[in-house]
């Protein structure tokens, strides 16, 4: 059984548990603390997550769906062969989506995490970055603005097929709900304005 070096809210975990599961892998989670990555670096010499252990192989968070890919080849995360246009896509998520998205759940998921050095931690590293917490909870407007033009690039993605890049499922789709699951652990709802979006998420749900 592969382990898993996860972190419930993570994008990237979010993505390879859903890719995991649609490939009908089984796997075990080890949860990951925000604030101590002691048994991480111990166990894996890395610090980030999440990270694939399967059996003597490690997996790093970079090369996650290729192994997957290899390891159980159907159903695939590239139908079609688009690999390399899901490894384009997967890009813009990383350094443009997420970080607009990140900057309207960050404030919410705060609130959800119980340990309060795990808490004092995560607030710390991310209003450095997004400003004052309280300030975008009161008024989210500018943050839902900063994010509104990808989900409607997005939206438009969903106009005759049922996911992004064919009528398949692919490597891009769940990079972007693993976006999506930490919307909503935040709290936060896809908008009624985005009403394919909101299909979409709920069919990558039930895969």
């Amino acid at each position: 059984m592969i382990l898993l070096y996860d972190e419930a809210y993570s994008p990237y975990c979010g993505k390879v548990r859903k890719l995991l599961e649609y490939k009908g892998v089984r796997y075990r989670t080890i949860p990951v603390p925000y604030h101590d990555k002691v048994r991480l670096l111990k166990e894996t010499g890395q610090d980030y997550v999440p990270f694939i252990r399967d059996g003597r192989t490690g997996v790093p968070w970079t090369e996650a769906v290729d192994y997957l890919e290899r390891k159980r080849p159907e159903p695939s995360a590239y139908p079609n062969g688009t690999r390399e246009v899901c490894k384009i896509l997967e890009a813009w998520e990383y350094d443009w989506f997420e970080d607009r998205l990140w900057g309207l759940v960050a404030p919410y998921l705060e609130r959800t995490f119980r340990d309060p050095v795990e808490r004092w931690n995560f607030t710390e590293q991310w209003e450095r970055a997004y400003g004052p917490f309280e300030e975008i909870r009161r008024n989210p407007s500018a943050a839902w603005r900063a994010v509104d033009p990808s989900l409607r690039m997005l939206e438009s993605c969903l106009r005759d097929r049922d996911f992004f890049v064919t009528d398949a499922p692919s490597a891009f789709d769940f990079a972007i709900y693993g976006n999506v699951h930490a919307m909503t652990l935040a709290g936060l709802a896809m908008p009624p304005r985005y009403p394919k979006l909101r299909r979409w998420v709920r069919r990558v749900r039930d895969l």
